[in-house]
C-alpha cells in the first residue's frame, strides 16, 4: 500500500507538471497565432496604404502634367505676344528716329514731320508694355521650375514610402513564415503533452484501482482478524490434543 501510494504521489506530480507545460504551450500558440493575426492585419493595410499612395501620386503626376502643359502654353502665348509688339513698336521708333537726325542734302526730299506726334506716342508707350509682358513670362517660367522641384521632391517622397513600406510588408511576411513555423513546432509538442497526459492519467487510475483493491484486502483482513485469529488458536489447540492421544495421555 506504501508503495502504490508513493506512486501515486509521484504520478500526481508529473500530471501537476504536464498541466502546466500544456497551459504555458496553449497560451504560448494563443500568443504567437494573435501576433500572426496582428502582422497580416498589418500587411494588409500596407498594401492597402501603399495602392493608395500609388494613386495619389499617379493623379498629381498628372495634375503636374497638366499644370506644365498650361504654363508653357501660356509662356509661348506671351513670347509671340511680346515679338509682335517688339515688331509693332520698334520699327516705328527707329524710323522715326532715321528720319529726325537725316541731313538735308540737296537732292533729298524732306520727310514732312509726323502729325500729331502718333509715331512717339507710339514708342514712348512701348517700353511698359513689353516690360510688363516679360516680367509675366519671367514669373510663368519661375513657376514652372517652381511646379518642376515640387514635383521631383514629390516623385522622390513616394519612392522612399515605397521602398519603406515595401520592406515592411516584406519583413512581416517573414515574421509570419517564422512564427507559423514556431506554432507547427509549438503544437507538436502540445500533442505530445497531451499523449503524456493521457498515459499519466490511465497510470493514476491503475494505480487508484489498485490501492483501492489493497485497501479492500487489507480491511477483510483486519475485519476478519480475531475470527482467524481464534480458528488458529482451536486448530492448534486440537494438534495438541492430536499429539497427546497419539502418545497416550488420558484426558478423563
Amino acid at each position: 500500500i506504501d508503495r502504490t501510494e508513493d506512486d501515486i504521489k509521484v504520478g500526481e506530480h508529473l500530471k501537476e507538471d504536464l498541466d502546466e507545460q500544456h497551459l504555458q504551450l496553449v497560451n504560448q500558440i494563443d500568443q504567437l497565432n494573435s501576433e500572426i493575426e496582428a502582422l497580416k492585419k498589418e500587411e494588409q493595410e500596407l498594401m492597402v496604404a501603399l495602392k493608395q499612395a500609388g494613386e495619389q501620386r499617379k493623379e498629381a503626376n498628372e495634375l503636374f502634367q497638366t499644370s506644365v502643359m498650361d504654363q508653357r502654353a501660356v509662356i509661348n502665348i506671351l513670347n509671340k505676344a511680346l515679338a509682335r509688339l517688339k515688331q509693332f513698336y520698334q520699327p516705328s521708333a527707329e524710323l522715326v528716329e532715321v528720319s529726325a537726325h537725316e541731313p538735308n542734302q540737296p537732292g533729298f526730299a524732306v520727310a514732312p514731320r509726323p502729325k500729331g506726334g502718333k509715331a512717339y506716342a507710339k514708342s514712348a508707350g512701348s517700353g511698359g508694355v513689353i516690360q510688363l509682358i516679360m516680367k509675366i513670362i519671367s514669373n510663368a517660367e519661375s513657376a514652372e521650375k517652381e511646379m518642376e522641384a515640387d514635383e521631383q521632391h514629390s516623385q522622390a517622397l513616394y519612392a522612399e514610402f515605397v521602398k519603406t513600406t515595401t520592406a515592411t510588408i516584406e519583413a512581416d511576411r517573414a515574421a509570419v513564415a517564422e512564427k507559423s513555423a514556431q506554432v507547427a513546432s509549438t503544437e507538436s509538442e502540445k500533442s505530445e503533452t497531451e499523449a503524456s497526459q493521457l498515459a499519466n492519467s490511465e497510470e493514476l487510475a491503475k494505480l487508484g484501482d489498485l490501492l483501492k483493491a489493497q485497501h479492500v484486502d487489507c480491511d477483510f483482513l483486519l475485519k476478519y482478524f480475531d475470527v482467524r485469529q481464534k480458528a488458529r488458536a482451536e486448530e492448534m489447540d486440537a494438534i495438541t490434543d492430536a499429539k497427546a492421544v497419539l502418545s497416550g495421555a488420558d484426558f478423563k
